[in-house]
């Protein structure tokens, strides 16, 4: 009896180091692959994160100019940079934006304007706070642009 157990295990076959070193290699490959994945994802998740705090900061600035009279000086044509902090409760600042505001006066009939353009660019800083990031550059997509048009909301020339 103990003869026929030992010739079923000489029988048996394992794997051979060779076998087992090409299936590490894949295994190696797909897991490299599925990292090129997570990194990705990271990213795209943080160009989300900035483009949502970019969009905030826009609406905000753009809802301040539209509650303000028509011929308010915050409305006069021009262009204005100012940076704009995002802090945490404890007043630590998370990320810094650059906010650039355009005003044109767009039609001006017998001397007074009557419509003005608005535009709203938010664009993240850098870490190093020199500067925004590359607006132009397809890797990064944490900018946004709204533009609006607003009338002067009294009557024109041509009303008697």
């Amino acid at each position: 009896m103990s003869s026929a157990k030992h010739s079923q295990t000489m029988n048996e076959k394992g794997f051979t180091v060779f076998e087992t070193a090409i299936a590490l290699v894949i295994m190696t490959v797909v897991g490299l692959a599925a990292a090129g994945g997570f990194v990705y994802a990271i990213r795209y998740n943080a160009g989300a994160s900035d483009r949502n705090g970019s969009m905030s900061i826009a609406q905000a600035a753009m809802e301040k100019l539209r509650a303000v009279p028509f011929y308010d000086a915050s409305l006069n044509a021009g262009t204005s940079t100012a940076t704009i902090n995002m802090t945490d409760t404890s007043n630590n600042v998370l990320r810094s934006y650059s906010l650039t505001t355009t005003i044109q006066d767009r039609v001006i009939v017998s001397g007074k304007t009557t419509i003005k353009s608005i535009m709203i660019e938010v664009a993240p800083v850098n870490a190093s706070g020199t500067g925004t990031l590359n607006k132009n550059n397809l890797d990064y997509y944490g900018s946004v642009k709204l533009y609006t048009e607003r009338s002067n909301p009294s009557m024109g020339t041509n009303l008697h």
